[in-house]
């Protein structure tokens, strides 16, 4: 027992990371040195100019090991380095005690970076290079910065780019949504799948009282409360899964059906929302009264009604198979309602179709639903 607490204390866990993520991180980070050594030697370099800086090195770590990180941000890469190359030339040529040179490249890099808002640790190898590196790195001044610095950063910026968001599952830069991935509008970070008993500026305030840098930002840091939160009540809910608590007649239409009828149907069952199918009952569209919003032009001073009786006065009605959202997102009968509460969440849905394999629909769940199994009576108030 001893020797666990020994050995817990000198190799302690660092972040929790499935196999398949770090070996998609070793495997990206031999193409991103391969790929970028192989540009530098063809653009960069000659007789006495290095092509490749060694902390390019540290950094591919950091934008492959650790993409989502604070300290992987393109700005935090490149302003990191270009920061501290300057920084450390601006000190290697003022300064002839090496020892002081060096010590100052690096401290006043790591507070600069700082207050930029681009620490990058391996900006720091760069600052303590500039100052010990030979006579040809020396002669080079402020070039350097240019010749290799920042030609190193670009080809490694866009090879990390590629690399990343190839690999399923990665966003990067972490904190921009990228195009074309969804029709819907969506938050640059993936909000918590619960309602938080706070709010994000107690969770701020709370990272600057433990007064020290934590690589984690407080849009992760919500998300991961929420994650556990779901977990926990999961535990709860006694391996419930949707075909638990979902609906099993549910109200159909066709793509063909207008909607004239399509509205009177929703009127008539107090529904928000429909699951369009195909002959074999397979679901191809999802259709909510946002969709029929989206049909007419907004006008800030019409009411609903009024929209909604522009679309019934055209001649030639439109059917539900223009306005309805697709592609569909569906769940299956066995999963569990914490997954469910995360796609809710993550794709700004009210409606989830239940279908089998083959795409049938054999029931539906609303966010009310889930909310009821997790919170009972208190649902119509947090929905």
């Amino acid at each position: 027992m001893q020797k666990t607490g020994i050995f817990s204390r000198l190799f302690p866990q660092q972040a929790i990371v499935t196999h398949r993520e770090k070996v998609l991180s070793g495997l990206g980070g031999i193409l991103a040195i391969f790929l970028t050594t192989l540009l530098a030697q063809r653009y960069i370099g000659g007789a006495t100019l290095p092509f490749m800086l060694a902390s390019m090195g540290a950094s591919t770590v950091l934008l492959l090991g650790a993409p989502h990180s604070p300290l992987s941000q393109p700005w935090a890469f490149a302003g990191g380095h270009l920061v501290s190359a300057f920084i450390g030339i601006a000190c290697a040529t003022t300064i002839p005690n090496v020892s002081l040179a060096a010590g100052l490249s690096v401290g006043l890099s790591i507070g600069a970076m700082y207050y930029l808002r681009c620490l990058h640790p391996p900006g720091g190898a760069t600052a303590l290079l500039t100052v010990i590196g030979d006579q040809e790195i020396h002669s080079l001044g402020f070039h350097f910065m240019l010749m290799p610095v920042l030609a190193n950063v670009v080809i490694l910026l866009g090879v990390a780019l590629l690399i990343n968001n190839l690999i399923p599952g990665r966003r990067y830069p972490a904190n921009i949504a990228l195009p074309g991935k969804t029709d819907r509008p969506h938050r640059a970070s993936k909000p918590s799948p619960v309602k938080l008993s706070f709010d994000r500026e107690d969770l701020v305030v709370a990272l600057r009282e433990m007064d020290g840098y934590i690589d984690v930002n407080s849009e992760d840091l919500t998300r991961i409360y929420g994650l556990a939160t779901l977990h926990a009540h999961q535990r709860g809910f006694g391996g419930m899964s949707l075909g638990d608590i979902m609906t099993h007649d549910v109200v159909t239409v066709k793509a063909e059906t207008d909607l004239r009828t399509l509205w009177a149907l929703m009127k008539k069952h107090g529904i928000r929302g429909v699951p369009v199918t195909d002959q074999h009952d397979r679901v191809v569209g999802m259709v909510t009264i946002v969709d029929f919003l989206h049909a007419v032009d907004w006008r800030i001073c019409e009411s609903l009604i009024h929209r909604l009786k522009e679309i019934f006065r055209r001649k030639s009605i439109p059917t539900t198979g223009r306005i309805m959202s697709t592609p569909v997102i569906s769940a299956r009968v066995d999963t569990p309602l914490t997954e469910a509460f995360l796609t809710f969440s993550e794709n700004g849905i009210n409606h989830l179709p239940i279908t089998e394999t083959d795409g049938r629909l054999i029931g539906i769940v609303t966010r009310l639903d889930l909310l009821s199994a997790l919170y009972g009576d208190r649902a119509n108030q947090l929905a």
